[in-house]
């Protein structure tokens, strides 16, 4: 028998599984505001109907979320979110769907431009720390788009060849032990 809605999931009413978010930015200059954002999503996509003609499951909508992050030293920001924050539950009557964050981010603003660094919760579970580097004159620049800032990563060519042109964001995500 089918239960709720799968588009609209309820909270679950005690999470227990707490994670920590910390994100450190070293910019040029001060940031006007941080937050963090995650994403969850369906992990067990046969619990959903299948499209045949497609082939494909029909996933519900995933729920995203504001992190709020607070300052932590000069350069570091960090909050907290639950793994399990969604309730599983059977919508269709094939099985329970269970929800899993799908991607955690920082996102660090100034003059209305995102510098956001984040990666797939399970990157950050089985690699670690995730670094991504930005373009210094993009923070400097307050005539920009606010499209977003251009990010690339530590083997980029261009930031190998020309480091100090560029600034990391690294992005922890950790299990909070009770």
């Amino acid at each position: 028998m089918a239960h709720g809605d799968p588009n609209h999931p309820k909270k679950n009413p005690h999470p227990i599984q707490r994670y920590e978010i910390i994100a450190t930015a070293k910019a040029p200059g001060p940031w006007d505001k941080v937050k963090g954002y995650i994403s969850y999503e369906v992990v067990n996509p046969k619990c959903t109907p299948e499209d045949k003609f497609l082939g494909v499951y029909e996933l519900p909508t995933g729920v995203s979320l504001d992190i709020e992050m607070t300052r932590i030293s000069e350069d570091t920001w960090g909050g907290y979110f639950y793994r399990d924050y969604l309730q599983d539950n059977d919508y269709y009557g094939l099985g329970v769907c269970n929800w899993d964050p799908g991607s955690v981010s920082a996102i660090f603003i100034v003059h209305g431009e995102e510098f956001s660094s984040g990666s797939v919760f399970d990157d950050f579970m089985r690699k670690g720390p995730q670094t991504e580097f930005f373009k210094k004159s993009e923070f400097l620049d307050s005539s920009l788009s606010g499209d977003g800032a251009w990010l690339t990563t530590p083997d980029d060519p261009e930031v190998l060849r020309k480091s100090e042109d560029f600034f990391p964001i690294t992005v922890t995500v950790k299990e909070v032990k009770q």
